[in-house]
C-alpha cells in the first residue's frame, strides 16, 4: 500500500474509532505497528491534525531522562531535549506549531487551539501529570496505538494515584533527579516528588473500561488501538485505586519499582535486593563512570 492510500485509510479508521473535529486528544503510539506513512514521519501527526481540525488539540507525552541517586551534570533539560516516550512525541516536537511544557522530567507537547491552556503552568513547581487534569476539563480523549500490551494503560491512572496520595508510597522519590535550565537561564537541580506507580499494571483497567462501556477498539493501519474518554477513565481508575491502593503493584519478580520502592510492599524487598544485588552494583558503577 502506498503512502497516500495508507493515509486515507488511517483517516477513515480514526473516524471509525470515534475521533471527530474539535476533539482534544492525547496519543501514545508505536509507529512501527501502524506501517510506514511517510518518509519523514510528519504525516503521522498531520493525519491527526486533519481529523481534529482548527478547533481540536493534539497532545503527547514528551517525558525526558532522570537519574537515580547519581546527579548527572552533563544532562540538562532545557526544552530542546529529545523525548524518551517514542517517535510520535519527537515528531510532534519537530512540528512548527508545537508547544512544549517546561516540567523538567515530565513535559508534554501539544498542537492546536487548546495547547496553551493544557500546558500553561506545567513547570518544575507543578505536579508531573497536571496537563491530564486540563484534558479532563476539556472532555478529552486518550488513544493507544499499537502499544496496548507493550506500554499499557492511560496516564489518567497516574493522576488518580497522585490525587489519592499513592505517590507517597514510593520510597525516597526525590532520589530521581535531573538538572534543568529555568526561565532566567539558571541551571538548577530538580528532585521529583510525585513518581507514579508501575504502569505495567494499568492493563488491568481494560476490563473495567469494557464493563463501563467506555472503550472503543479498532485498527489504525496495522496497529490494534483503543480509545477512551479521559474523564470517565479517570473516575474508574480513581475508584478502583481508592478501594485497593495496592492494585498498581505488578506481579513481575524483577520490577524494581514494585519490589524495592514501595513502603507498602517491604516484604518483597530483601529477596529482590539479594537476587539483583550484582545488577544494581553494575548499574551504579556505570552511572558513576558516565558522570
Amino acid at each position: 500500500m502506498n503512502f497516500e492510500k495508507l493515509y486515507d485509510k488511517i483517516k477513515f479508521q480514526l473516524n471509525q474509532i470515534g475521533l471527530k473535529n474539535g476533539d482534544t486528544l492525547l496519543v501514545r503510539a508505536d509507529l512501527f505497528a501502524i506501517g510506514k506513512l511517510s518518509r519523514d514521519g510528519i504525516d503521522y501527526v498531520k493525519v491527526f491534525l486533519d481529523i481534529l481540525g482548527d478547533t481540536g488539540t493534539l497532545i503527547a507525552l514528551a517525558f525526558t531522562n532522570t537519574t537515580f541517586i547519581i546527579k548527572n551534570k552533563n544532562y540538562i533539560f532545557d526544552g530542546t531535549n529529545k523525548a524518551n516516550t517514542g517517535s510520535f512525541a519527537n515528531i510532534m516536537l519537530s512540528h512548527p506549531k508545537a508547544i512544549r511544557s517546561t516540567h523538567p522530567s515530565n513535559s508534554f507537547v501539544a498542537i492546536g487551539q487548546n495547547a496553551k491552556f493544557v500546558l500553561n503552568g506545567h513547570d518544575a513547581k507543578s505536579g508531573a501529570y497536571e496537563p491530564i487534569r486540563k484534558i479532563i476539563q476539556l472532555k478529552g480523549k486518550m488513544l493507544l496505538i499499537g502499544c496496548i500490551a507493550s506500554s499499557p494503560g492511560f496516564t489518567t491512572a497516574h493522576l488518580a494515584e497522585t490525587d489519592l496520595g499513592l505517590h507517597n508510597r514510593i520510597i525516597l522519590p526525590k532520589l530521581n533527579n535531573c538538572y534543568y535550565k529555568n526561565d532566567d537561564g539558571v541551571i538548577r537541580l530538580f528532585r521529583r516528588s510525585d513518581i507514579g506507580g508501575c504502569s505495567y499494571t494499568f492493563q488491568k483497567f481494560y476490563a473495567h473500561y469494557l464493563l463501563n462501556n467506555i472503550l472503543q477498539q479498532g485498527y489504525l493501519g496495522n496497529a490494534n488501538s483503543i480509545l477512551v474518554d479521559a474523564e470517565k477513565a479517570y473516575v474508574i481508575e480513581k475508584e478502583i485505586l481508592r478501594e485497593n491502593p495496592k492494585y498498581n503493584i505488578c506481579d513481575r519478580p524483577n520490577c524494581f519499582l514494585c519490589r524495592a520502592r514501595r513502603w507498602d510492599n517491604l516484604k518483597d524487598m530483601p529477596f529482590f535486593l539479594i537476587k539483583n544485588l550484582q545488577k544494581v552494583i553494575i548499574k551504579l558503577k556505570l552511572m558513576i563512570l558516565n558522570e
